[in-house]
């Protein structure tokens, strides 16, 4: 009795690539970053993973969380999100899944479920669903691009705005 079988050679490189384990591995990180001395930015997250190769990148599988700080190293806003990724080369870091992003100095929040952070541009934007909440009223539309600390912020193709009204 003779028996034979093929397997597709791509296919088991593929699978057995070394290029599918992460390189670094990490459980709960905490790491600050600072620029002439202040704290410019904090980042929580309670694994990451960074694979190196043709096109570098850090993943944050389960959740990420940035403060970012201002002059004074007071928190001026924060990210946070159930999922992350980094492309080194590129400078582009995605937030995605129930991704909050919070003003603390303007009281606003902002609400999305993919949010992209290019570092080179120093600008976050995104053209899924958002929600902006302010003291003032909520403004909901697809699209959104901002500055880096949500200071600045511009929704296209607004869908709604509704005036919060404190009663006094």
């Amino acid at each position: 009795m003779f028996f034979s079988c093929t397997n597709d050679l791509e296919k088991i490189r593929e699978l057995t690539s070394l290029d599918s384990l992460p390189d670094i591995s990490i459980k709960s990180l905490k790491v600050k970053q600072s620029e002439s001395g202040s704290i410019t930015l904090e980042l929580i997250a309670p694994k990451l993973r960074t694979y190196q190769g043709k096109d570098p990148y850090t993943e944050f599988p389960e959740g990420i969380k940035i403060i970012f700080f201002d002059s004074l190293m007071s928190p001026k806003s924060e990210l946070t999100a159930k999922y992350g990724i980094s492309w080194n080369n590129r400078k582009i870091m995605e937030a995605k899944g129930d991704v909050v992003l919070k003003n603390f100095k303007k009281n606003a929040q902002l609400n999305t479920e993919h949010l992209t952070w290019d570092e080179n541009k120093r600008k976050m934007y995104t053209d899924q669903f958002v929600r902006i909440t302010t003291p003032e009223k909520i403004i909901t539309g697809k699209s959104m691009e901002s500055d880096e600390v949500f200071d600045n912020w511009v929704i296209r193709n607004v869908s709604g705005t509704f005036y919060v009204k404190e009663s006094q």
